[in-house]
């Protein structure tokens, strides 16, 4: 994660010594760099290798297979072939660089993600754009059918049905985001086939870690640190370089044990200038970037990334290095991020699971793969020739991985678990982890020319170009959205029909396409979430409804509002000694529930949720209330059902889908997660000291309101059918 996504309060790795520190503001220049020898670079310009077609284990050099040498050994453990090569010649020095020929890549598997997703979600995900399109089909019959019956109507009544009109203005805004988002999975169409490798021997190229901190517990980041100085690498061809931004005279001290115990573990702490951008942690890179080029040996071949939270796999390195060396346009690849101390029951959907296992590995199909911040591995000489890490976006790594796609290099995404870290462990840090990366997206998307064409954008293809304007715009739509899930309600108060017609058969037609439309949304949501996680696809469509007015205010204030509106200067915000307080996610620590409403209440604006909750099932009930009394005034049962039909009742029901979202928040503060103690999660090595999560990902559970989510969706679709079937009839 990124630096500020964990707070040193909020931690069980938590050192009483450890303190935040301030950063300081953006600066729209990039930051200045000393020019570097050309002699780092000379031994990246190499020629892909193909990947033998096998799905067993495969040697392969730049001259091809290996795997019959006479001078291999194989053997067999685990149903596994393993080529053994029996090496010859002398190690060279850090300074020095192996020829191509002389690396060796092992093809473990045909995918990458063989460990992970089933063969039949790979069907699955195969045919998933022919339902993106019919999706697109029957909306856009439902959509056009609904207008041509808004017109039809005002020519035979006159007047503009205004509640009508406004309602398929607000349900188009509201869907608007979701069909870009498909539109870019519409682009990676095909069967994604990146090979799942691993780089053998003692060959291997020069790798510079940088390890950034910025104020997290010291032992954290001591656990952090053993377990990277302990990988499966030679130990003479890389190097760890602690970044630390905080300047810390504690974590300073407590390193140097570690330094004496591995040589290839260096720590250093930028001097920050008053009145001097900083570029908070892309400013911290680029120093470990400079800081290298001093150390014995000079600047290392690649360079990767790690926070203070992630833990990397053993084969973290071998697994993603491979891929670099076959592929001379690839600049960057990335691991998924996971995290240990998701709750079983995430009501935050902090796992972004849809995004790591879905919608990164489709765009990684299509060479637009972000920077994802931690355990990133990519060609030095690449962010040299740019002149450095760039600054002017608090989304750091998504800028960067953007403007290596302008040069006209791809990046990748390696789905294998290769890191497990933490997620925010208050509510409060999720909120600001998350407005941040909304205004880190538009900073990266300002930079870029919102990919159109420009000075970072030249080589970039289509599809690059439309996820940095699909990111970017539906980021900037969460205001509009906003205010379109506050109209919906509104219009229900309002008490207008928000369906018209001139005749039965428009009726009816209108009922039929709707019902065809939201079972076929439906079936759509199914096929993207079961690869990715079904559980934590329902929380996922929950998380961005509650979250849309806290990313549509925060994007207000920065971007849109004066400071005598409530505009504020982009900037992070400290919050520790509140999560200090409130310890919500831990049984035994967690504040009582009167300071939970208090703290919580007061700096996520609770109150809004339960006025917008009340709101919007009170316009509902309203509504019912009406249909009753239009039934008992005419004492026609039908009557009340018609107006129940064109209202509260016209699916998909968008005021109650939402009225459950927004009750997350508020359930949040009278019955947070609860996370187990470091010591269930962990197995310590007992030589390292390195503790190692037991597990990638936390296998999650229904929590009620999800599990309320589902039965309601179920019913919907029954409700649809019965809809559907019944104007054949009636």
């Amino acid at each position: 994660m990124a630096e500020s996504s964990v707070q040193p309060s909020e931690n069980p790795f938590e050192s009483a010594t450890s303190q935040p520190s301030p950063r300081s503001l953006p600066s729209d220049q990039p930051l200045a760099r000393p020019p570097q020898p050309e002699s780092t670079h000379s031994s990246l310009e190499i020629s892909a290798v193909q990947p033998s077609s096998s799905r067993q284990p495969q040697l392969t050099y730049a001259g091809g297979s290996a795997a019959g040498s006479s001078s291999d050994e194989i053997s067999s453990s685990d149903d596994r072939k393993v080529v053994k090569k029996k090496y010859e010649g002398k190690k060279k020095s850090f300074g020095e660089r192996y020829d191509l020929a002389e690396y060796q890549i092992e093809q473990l598997s045909e995918h990458d993600d063989i460990n992970i997703v089933k063969s039949w979600h790979r069907k699955l995900i195969l045919i998933h754009p022919f339902f993106i399109a019919w999706v697109f089909m029957t909306y856009a019959a439902y959509y056009g059918y609904r207008i041509w019956c808004n017109y039809q109507f005002r020519l035979k009544f006159g007047g503009l049905a205004d509640a009508s009109w406004t309602f398929i203005a607000v349900e188009g805004v509201c869907m608007f985001p979701y069909m870009t988002w498909m539109t870019v999975l519409l682009l990676s169409i095909g069967d994604r086939k990146r090979p799942q490798l691993r780089l053998r021997g003692e060959h291997t190229p020069t790798v510079d870690v940088l390890f950034t901190s910025c104020g997290e517990p010291v032992n954290m980041i001591l656990n952090t640190i053993r377990a990277a100085c302990n990988i499966d690498f030679p130990t003479d061809r890389y190097r760890i370089i602690v970044c630390d931004d905080a300047a810390d005279t504690a974590l300073e001290e407590a390193l140097q044990p570690l330094i004496l115990q591995y040589p290839w573990l260096h720590y250093q702490a930028r001097v920050k200038l008053p009145g001097v951008p900083h570029h908070f942690k892309a400013g911290n890179l680029q120093s470990g970037i400079d800081f290298a080029v001093n150390l014995p040996g000079g600047p290392a071949e690649y360079l990767a990334t790690l926070d203070a939270d992630m833990i990397p796999n053993p084969e973290w390195l071998r697994a993603l290095l491979p891929h670099l060396l076959r592929d001379p346009q690839l600049a960057l690849i990335s691991p998924p991020q996971t995290f240990w101390n998701v709750p079983a029951d995430d009501p935050l959907c902090q796992s972004i699971c849809e995004f790591i296992h879905y919608l990164e590995v489709r765009k990684d199909y299509i060479g637009a793969a972000w920077c994802t911040g931690s355990g990133v591995v990519f060609k030095r000489f690449v962010i040299d020739n740019m002149g450095g890490w760039p600054t002017p976006s608090m989304a750091e790594d998504q800028l960067l991985s953007s403007m290596m796609n302008g040069e006209g290099y791809s990046t990748a995404y390696l789905h294998e678990f290769m890191q497990v870290g933490m997620v925010p462990e208050s509510i409060i840090s999720h909120l600001k982890q998350r407005t941040r990366w909304a205004v880190g997206t538009l900073e990266t998307a300002a930079v870029l020319n919102w990919g159109f064409p420009g000075k970072y954008t030249k080589k970039m293809t289509f599809p690059q170009r439309w996820c940095i304007f699909t990111f970017a715009l539906n980021t900037l739509m969460t205001i509009p959205v906003f205010i379109a899930f506050f109209i919906i309600p509104t219009l229900l108060y309002w008490g207008r029909d928000l369906m018209v017609y001139t005749s039965l058969s428009q009726f009816r037609w209108q009922l039929r396409l709707c019902a065809i439309w939201v079972w076929s949304l439906r079936i759509n949501e199914l096929i993207l979430t079961i690869p990715s996680g079904y559980i934590q696809g329902q929380r996922s469509a929950m998380a961005w409804q509650f979250m849309i007015p806290y990313l549509a205010i925060t994007i207000l204030r920065c971007y849109i509002l004066p400071k005598w509106l409530g505009g504020k200067e982009i900037a992070f915000l400290a919050s520790g000694s509140i999560r200090d307080r409130l310890k919500e996610r831990y049984a035994e620590k967690r504040a009582g529930l009167g300071l939970r409403l208090k703290l919580i209440g007061i700096h996520c604006r609770i109150w809004f949720f339960v006025i917008f909750v009340a709101f919007t099932f009170g316009a509902a009930g309203l509504d019912w209330y009406r249909a009753w009394k239009v039934g008992h005034d005419t004492g026609d049962i039908n009557q009340a059902l018609r107006h129940l039909l064109v209202n509260s009742m016209l699916p998909p029901m968008w005021w109650l889908f939402l009225g459950i979202a927004y009750l997350v928040p508020i359930t949040y503060v009278f019955f947070p997660p609860t996370v187990p103690e470091l010591e269930q999660m962990m197995n310590f090595d007992p030589k390292t000291g390195a503790g190692q999560p037991k597990h990638q990902e936390i296998r999650q559970v229904w929590g009620v309101l999800p599990l309320v989510r589902e039965i309601i969706w179920g019913l919907t679709l029954v409700y649809c059918t019965v809809l559907f079937v019944g104007t054949f009839i009636y």
